[in-house]
Order: structure tokens, then sequence, then C-alpha cells
């Protein structure tokens, strides 16, 4: 049979049981709440200020005939004013207009289950081919296997600009490697294949549309019970730190005789306190510990152990070469006293009260037996290195490049502080072997609709169009918006979730970075109360969202407030002056045609700011996603601004546009304007009173239709982000 009708369809399904094959479901969606009493103030009468508003008065009603443009502030022009970009082009901004269909209404109406069965196709003609059922079907194949990543560490640098208590070493790392290879073999299976309506595991409730017009062929695989194993070894050599880690070490030789002491020796409890650790000086304290008569003395209640030996000034880096310390210079605190000590006249402590010396035990010679080394392992690379190898004149290692060595005062010799491993990765990857495949030629699945209160004409169409330039390629731009009002106001979207890095490697690929789901779902646009925005409203949510890609922790936030805001919307642009000549009421310029004339301001007092907020992490990478968007509702005149924001804190291809980059918010996130509209234009035909309703009624369409309708240019509805009456294209976010 042919695979290529005109017919359109559209139908209800309630539930069908998925019976067929298990395995071959649609991956399950779960959303669980993940807070008790999030905030929402839906349940308060008297909240804010007390403004409030009818939102068929501030949004739209959709039974009037509504025209509007708004100029596009996209990009590096999101931060524009309208002077500045007049200024710059010569010209107004680029607009996007937005109509309705007040002589339309979405309906979708109830149908039969029977589209669900299976035909079986003995011969299916594709172009000028004929393929056949085949019994042992030999198909060639292959598998890619990726070696893990990592980065060689290519130098080591001490950071000079950091404050002195933060200063440490910073490692510089080269690119990320990665190696891959492409293993090929054969697999024997046999075919079969159908064609239905519809495929039964996509089915379990709701409102589906499907373009008859269209097919897709899904084919479900039966595996056998034992893989086919592939195995490939990646070999590499690696820089990296030495298991010295000597920037992370920790002195604790705080005499600095490189031998293991336990606590220093007690004296006397001079000052009565209970120990004798204290520090005493006489002239501070009015107290002659020692009974020598003399009042200016330090006392120490323990014996401030020397190491025998009259130590050299502790190595400084002399930042500004004046021949002498500063405090803000680093140094190598050999006796662990957080300070800078000259070089000894006599064999003298550190000036404080030592503990038993801890260490860590190593087998240094590889005989079994673990020495004690007088260092801890540190989280922090702030460790600074000295050179020894000339004990007259050692030397602070700033830099640490491949192949350094390094001698300690002791004469101990550290080769290779960065050092170079040879190291196999082998990696192992499991592939079904197939047995069987079954392949399913079905209608294309044009939305979903799971909402079991949805009536089958509640829903409304606008239409958006813009334009883009490229290096001059001109691209003309279009998409639909569905809504629907009960207690709130709603819109059909497509659920949209980002992905991690690694299911695309170009910007070209970049569309596949965020995933949507195939059914449509509703999402409260403005939450009301009764109908009404009011001021000081604010609905939060959160859940997870299991999917088959990840699990997401999904927050948002819904917030309204009472505003104003002033854009360039006047309909009246200059003042006739009588003799061909009109002088334009925003710069006084005096032209001969009208419509050279900049708008002039308007400021719309009567308006509400609508705050949009969703958060979505996913869980275990803890990378997250943000999207803000900004809404002004004027009275009667709907949307007359409308900004979008986003944020990623690792951006999936650009650097430049993640959290590492800019100035963050009071919460430290850093956000990037993605798109501003600002209303020039808005014609609004109201529809005056039920009698013209009665007199025209609308005209009942189907999603589908919406491609072969000349009141919709013969364009189809097609998939997309939409928050609002904008449209997010990630693509446009590629370096």
């Amino acid at each position: 049979m042919g695979l290529h009708q005109n017919k359109l369809t559209i139908f209800w399904v309630t539930f069908v049981c998925c019976w067929l094959f298990e395995s071959c479901a649609e991956p399950e969606t779960s959303e669980e709440m993940a807070t008790s009493g999030p905030t929402t103030t839906l349940g308060s009468e008297n909240i804010g200020d007390g403004s409030n508003g009818l939102v068929d008065k501030y949004f739209y009603d959709f039974d009037d005939a509504i025209n509007a443009t708004f100029f596009m502030y996209g990009g590096s022009r999101f931060d524009y004013t309208y002077d500045k970009y007049r200024q710059i082009f010569n010209d107004d901004p680029p607009p996007m207009t937005m109509a309705n269909f007040p002589d339309h209404l979405l309906n979708v109406s109830p149908d039969s289950t029977h589209f669900l069965t299976r035909y079986t196709i003995d011969t299916l003609v594709v172009g000028g081919d004929t393929v056949t059922s085949e019994i042992g079907k030999i198909v060639p194949d292959s598998v890619q296997l990726f070696s893990s990543q990592f980065k060689n560490l290519e130098s080591i640098e001490w950071d000079l600009d950091a404050e002195p208590s933060l200063q440490r070493y910073r490692l510089r790392n080269s690119d990320w490697v990665q190696a891959d290879t492409m293993l090929y073999y054969s697999d024997t299976f046999d075919v079969v294949a159908y064609w239905a309506v519809l495929d039964t595991p996509l089915i379990q409730e709701g409102i589906l549309f499907v373009d008859s017009s269209e097919w897709r062929d899904t084919s479900y695989s039966f595996i056998k019970d034992d893989p086919i194993v592939f195995i490939n070894n990646f070999e590499f050599e690696r820089t990296q730190l030495s298991s010295d880690s000597l920037i992370f070490r920790i002195n604790t030789d705080c005499n600095d005789n490189n031998e293991w002491d336990g606590a220093e020796e007690g004296i006397a409890d001079y000052n009565g306190d209970g120990d004798n650790w204290d520090v005493l000086v006489e002239s501070i304290d009015n107290m002659d510990y020692n009974n020598d008569g003399d009042m200016e003395d330090i006392v120490y209640e323990f014996v401030d152990r020397g190491n025998g030996l009259l130590d050299p000034a502790e190595v400084y880096h002399d930042i500004d070469g004046n021949g002498e310390f500063d405090l803000n210079e680093p140094y190598e605190d050999r006796n662990c006293n957080d300070r800078w000590d000259g070089a000894e006249t006599d064999d003298v402590g550190n000036g404080m009260f030592d503990d038993t010396e801890q260490y860590t035990l190593v087998d240094v010679d590889g005989d079994g037996t673990e020495e004690k080394k007088l260092y801890l392992i540190g989280a922090v690379p702030n460790n600074l290195l000295v050179n020894w190898n000339n004990p007259e004149d050692p030397v602070v290692m700033l830099t640490v490049e491949l192949g350094d060595n390094l001698t300690d005062r002791w004469g101990n010799v550290y080769s290779d502080l960065i050092e170079t491993v040879n190291f196999i990765d082998s990696k192992r990857q499991d592939i079904g072997d197939i047995d069987s495949m079954v392949t399913l030629y079905t209608r294309q699945v044009v939305g979903h609709i799971t909402d079991e209160n949805r009536q089958p004409d509640d829903y409304y169409i606008t239409k958006t169009e813009w334009t883009t330039s490229n290096a001059g390629d001109v691209r003309r731009h279009y998409n639909y918006q569905i809504y629907s009002q009960d207690q709130h106001v709603n819109q059909l979207v497509y659920p949209s979730y980002f992905l991690p890095r690694g299911f695309y490697w170009s910007p070209n690929q970049i569309q596949n970075g965020f995933w949507h789901k195939e059914f449509l779902e509703n999402e409260i646009l403005y939450y009301t109360y009764n109908g009404l925005l009011r001021d000081g409203e604010q609905v939060d949510t959160a859940y997870y969202d299991t999917t088959d890609i990840a699990t997401y922790y999904i927050e948002k936030t819904f917030q309204v407030e009472t505003s104003q805001v002033t854009l360039p919307a006047a309909k009246v642009k200059a003042s006739d002056n009588g003799d061909g000549t009109w002088t334009c009421y925003r710069d006084n310029a005096v032209v001969t045609d009208v419509d050279n004339c900049a708008r002039a301001d308007t400021t719309f007092l009567d308006c509400f700011k609508v705050t949009h907020l969703l958060n979505m992490t996913m869980m275990g990478s803890g990378v997250e996603y943000g999207q803000r968007s900004y809404t002004w509702l004027a009275k009667d005149h709907g949307i007359v601004r409308s900004e979008v924001f986003l944020r990623w804190t690792e951006h999936p291809l650009d650097e430049s546009l993640s959290s590492v980059f800019g100035t963050p918010d009071s919460l430290g996130q850093i956000w990037v304007g993605y798109s501003r509209l600002d209303l020039a234009d808005i014609d609004i035909e109201r529809s005056g009173n039920v009698f013209r309703q009665l007199i025209s009624p609308p005209r009942t369409v189907h999603l589908n239709e919406l491609g072969v309708l000349p009141d919709f240019d013969f364009e189809p509805y097609k998939l997309s982000n939409q928050s609002g009456l904008q449209t997010i294209d990630f693509r446009q976010l590629t370096p």
C-alpha cells in the first residue's frame, strides 16, 4: 500500500494499555513535589498594596481582533535604547508582529481508538526501490568508543595578584585530551514491518494531534541475552603532579631540625591559668613573673626549643626589589609561626608553644616500613616551594615547569615535580545483539495534551512573525502561540530540558542541546485570583522531574507588582507645519515625510510587571539552567514590554555566556540578556458583544490544518521553545 495520504486526523484518547511490547514503551516521566508548603498568595484575600485588575484588561481578550508591532532587541543589542539603535543604524529596530485569529478556534474532538490496529507490510515501496521482509538479514554496523577525558598539567604558577592570605599555586592545564576509535562488525537478525495510524506505546490519555499527511517510522529491536562485547585500550602519556604533592604540604617540623619531636616541656604556670603554654609580657601584665627585678621581660612558661643551628632568614620573594621583606610578599614559613623570621644570631625557638609534631607515614624506600615525614597534606596548594640546591642562595620557585626538580634544606631531592606517566585507559561497551527487528510506520504526532480537564474547543491561536539578518542573509521566522483560560491564563507548550555536554560537539548540533517532550502540556502563564491580577501575588513551585535523560529539579516563581514603563510607542509622531513639512516630537527634526520621524515616547502608568523565574538543575552533574522573563502588561494594551534573560553554570558551547563571566546579582547569579520586545504600535478591534459571535461564529480548525489554510499563510504549526510571545531559539546562542 502507498504511505502518502492527505486526510488530517485529530482524536481524543482516554486510556490505552501498552500490551504489545513492554520494552518499547516511551520513557516514563514522573514528577514528585520536592518542597512542602511552597509560597503562594492565592489563598490570601488581601495582598500587596491592594492594586488589582481584570486579566482580560491587561493581557488580551482573544475575542477582539489584535494586531501589534514590537521592536526587537536581541543578542548584543539587548541593552540598546531606542535612541542608540537609531543613532547607529539610522532606522527603527527590526519589528515583530503579533496577530490573533478571533474568527478561528482550535478544536479537538473525540474519536475512536481503532487507529491502533497494526497491519503487516509484505512489500514496502520506498522511491524506486523495493524492500521486502527478510530472514537472516546481515547489517554492517559500528560502535565508537571514547576514552576518558583528561587535561595535561603544563605548569604551576604562584598567584601574586591575589591577597597575601589567598595566594597559592595555580595549575595551568592543556585543553581536554580524548581519543576515540571506531569498531566495525556485522549483525544478523530477522526483519518484519507493520503500519498503523498510531503507535500504542505513545498513547496513555488525553488529546492527541496527528498529521495524516506525514509518516514516522519506529523500529523495535529484540535483543539476545548475551551482548556483543567490545574492548579497546587507549594508551596515553600524561603530565601530572607527582605523588610528592609538595605544593599541598603543610609543614609540621616547627623547630626546623628535620627530626620528629614531642611537645615542648613546660616550666611553670606563671599566670595560674592551668597550663604551661603561654608567652607572657611583663610590661603589659604588670607582673615580674621571673622575679629578676626587671619588668620588661618576655617570659615563656615552656622551653621554646631551637634546633641547635643558627638559621638563615626565611626565604621570600622580593616583589618590589627593595631588599627588605614586606607584608605582601610570599615567604617560606619554616617554623610554623605564621610570620617571617630573619636570620638568627642566637639559637631561639619560634616564640610559640609547639605540641607533639604531627607527621605522615610514607614508605619512601619501598622496604615495607613506613617512615615519619614531617608534613600533612592540605586541600589548598599554598605551600611556597623553595629550591635549596645552592644552600647559600635558596630560590623561590614561583613557576614550576615540566621536568623541574627541587632540593630542600636538608638535601632531599624531589625529581620531576610535574611528571610524565604512561597509562592505559581500558574502555568496554556492550552492544545488544539483535535477534529480530520490528519496524512500525505511523502518522506524525503533532502534539499531545494530557490535561483530562481540557475541553476540546477552549484554545485561542496567535501568531508572531519576525526576521533576522546575518551577513546580509535575511530570514523570516514565525511561530504560533496557543492560549486557554480557566481559573488562570494558560499556554500550551512543549516542555524543554537541557542536555549535558557529550550529547553534542559543535554549534550545528546545539538544537540537540535542549530536548523537548513529545507532548504538549498546559503551563500556567498568569496566575489570577478570581480573574484578577494583583500586586504582591507570588506563587512558587518546585518538583523533581525524572526523565529518560536525567532527573531535573525544577523551581518556578511567579510574581506580580504594579509598575509603569516608558516606550517609543506614540501613534502621533509629529505636528503638521502646514507647508508640506512636519516637526518630529522626539527630536524636533523637520521632515517632509512624517514616516521619517522617530517615534515619540509614551508612558504607560497603569501597568502590572509580571516576573517568571525558571531554574532547572540536572541532578548528579549539578549543572543549572535559568530562564527569567519580565513582562509589563498595560491596561487596554496587553504586553508592552517583554524581556528574557538566560543563565548557565556551564554553557554548552560558549563560555562567555557561563556564570563564570559577568557581574553577579544579589544571589551570585549571572544572567545574559536574550531578547527584549518593546511595543511600537497596537490596533485592537473590539468584539462588541455576544451578538457578534452569534451572527458570525468563529470557524473551528484543527492544529494540523494551519499549514493548509490561507488565513494562516499555509504555515504549519511547529515545535518550539516559548515564553509568552517570545520564541527562544538556542541556536542563536552559539559562538
